[in-house]
């Protein structure tokens, strides 16, 4: 089975509405239904990934509602907690708020080896800086936490996943930050962050460079207005 999680949990207090990210339009259509649209073809279910206080808005979509507010790693290891994984099954993650092509569903399926895919391109000056290690995992530095960020690869907001390994991993993760009450401690906001998830633990990990392919990702009206501008 291929399953699918586009996350649309998060609080989006940039954004600065109620609507989710998600559900923005783009030339007629909500940027949900085109990257439905486009990954249907490589998955067998997909789901959105919602919270409880956003869960009204998806109601036509097969969802997985959880509480959020824990990070998007405790996202995405809620969803998988909830789902039926078999051996060899495969998952992509991917952010409610970036737009995909189909192109990417393919290449992924098709690049895949066993090991987690992190489609990338090189940026001057990236909001997250994943750096290979060369021993079949990554590094991931942060600018929204001050971490030192040099010219170098940016993920695409997806990701295309072994199911359990990622589960497994995301547990190991997690029993690693979780105190005595329950509460998440780690660096990064004491939340855990998905990406993290390559720095903590040993998961093996692939870059898939794609340096022709447009980023399409926001996290501000004003971003999503300069993506949609006409030409």
């Amino acid at each position: 089975m291929i399953y699918s999680l586009i996350i649309c949990a998060g609080r989006q207090s940039r954004f600065k509405t109620d609507l989710p990210k998600a559900l923005v339009d783009i030339g007629g259509e909500t940027l949900l239904s085109k990257n439905i649209r486009a990954m249907s073809p490589y998955c067998d279910n997909i789901y959105v990934v919602c919270s409880k206080e956003n869960q009204h808005f998806f109601d036509y979509a097969d969802k997985i509602v959880l509480d959020s507010g824990k990070g998007s790693g405790d996202a995405v290891w809620q969803a998988l907690e909830r789902l039926d994984i078999k051996d060899g099954d495969t998952c992509f993650v991917m952010w409610g708020d970036s737009l995909q092509q189909p192109a990417i569903f393919e290449r992924l399926v098709n690049e895949y080896k066993g090991n987690t895919i992190i489609p990338t391109v090189y940026e001057e000056n990236p909001y997250v800086q994943i750096i290979p290690n060369g021993n079949e995992g990554v590094e991931i530095k942060f600018s929204k936490f001050n971490e030192d960020i040099t010219s170098g690869y940016h993920d695409l907001s997806v990701f295309y996943c072994n199911a359990n390994e990622l589960l497994y991993n995301l547990r190991k993760f997690r029993a690693k930050i979780t105190d005595k009450q329950g509460k998440y401690l780690h660096k990064h906001g004491n939340e855990m962050e998905f990406l993290d998830v390559f720095n903590e633990t040993d998961i093996k990990t692939s870059l898939l460079v794609l340096n022709s392919y447009k980023v399409f990702s926001f996290n501000t009206i004003e971003e999503l207005n300069s993506l949609i501008k006409p030409e």
